[in-house]
């Protein structure tokens, strides 16, 4: 019974983190998503400490997770346009 319990709060905590995060591919998207919706927002970013600042600036957000089994493909920085090749996860801390 131990073991079902723990399965079924895993696969809740699962599912609530895949239904959180938001896929965007533009700034607008970006902003509009942590002004309305929340949650995290997977972006690509350049690898810039400046574009980071930059986007917390402006958002208050800053990367939570840069995911290690993250799928490589290529893409622009949704901030600055510069070549990206794997997203990262951004969020506001409230």
């Amino acid at each position: 019974m131990l073991a079902q319990i723990q399965s079924d709060l895993f696969n809740k905590a699962l599912n609530y983190r895949e239904t959180h995060i938001t896929e965007v591919n533009s700034f607008d998207e970006f902003k509009a998503v942590l002004e309305n919706k929340g949650g995290f927002v997977s972006a690509h970013w350049d690898g810039t400490a400046a574009t980071e600042e930059k986007i917390k600036e402006l958002t208050k957000a800053t990367i939570r997770c840069i995911p290690l089994d993250g799928v490589e493909e290529a893409g622009s920085c949704v901030f600055t346009g510069n070549p990206s090749n794997k997203r990262v996860f951004f969020a506001k801390a409230y």
